[in-house]
């Protein structure tokens, strides 16, 4: 009956440390600069990320809490482009290709490659990029860059003329 107890105690600690290995935070970083107008800048410290034990990666952050410097540009931002009141939400899901890779136990920098399904004003798009997972004291720091371009999320018209059409986007998610 000891052995019992013991191999059960067993299972449940090794459980307990491989479920430990989901992490999720709520305040991830995405930043949005558009490549021809450095005017057009706004930065997002609401999203919400979620990292699993075995490699699957999401985001999902309300549109409206994108912040600009100034408060037109916001507005337009919201009314006009993304449209956040019929769009309210944008999302990521997806997965570390190379998750293996990434030692938990070792503080370190370790390159990752990401791909999956974003949606952004209502379309779906494949999407592939690289980034970073930086491991201190066994809590991982995700980074990424990639460029978007709006028509291929239905962002456009007359009004995407006199803005940019490509913006580089910056992810950065301190995981608990």
């Amino acid at each position: 009956m000891k052995q019992l107890l013991v191999v059960f105690g067993l299972l449940l600690m090794s459980a307990n440390t491989y479920a430990q290995k989901n992490f999720s935070t709520s305040t991830a970083v995405v930043r949005f600069i558009a490549v021809d107008d450095t005017d057009i800048d706004a930065t997002n410290k609401k999203a919400v990320s979620r990292l699993q034990t075995n490699g699957d990666l999401s985001f999902i952050m309300l549109m409206k809490d994108f912040t600009f410097d100034m408060d037109k540009m916001q507005e337009h931002f919201n009314e006009e482009y993304v449209e956040s009141d019929k769009f309210p939400r944008a999302f990521f899901n997806g997965k570390i290709t190379n998750f293996s890779s990434v030692n938990f136990k070792k503080d370190g920098v370790y390159p990752i490659t990401v791909s999956g399904n974003m949606q952004v004003h209502g379309v779906n798009k494949t999407m592939q990029t690289n980034g970073v997972i930086e491991i201190k004291g066994g809590k991982p720091v995700a980074n990424a860059k990639f460029t978007v371009t709006l028509k291929d999320f239905g962002i456009g018209g007359v009004l995407i003329k006199m803005v940019a059409d490509k913006i580089n986007v910056e992810v950065t998610a301190a995981y608990q």
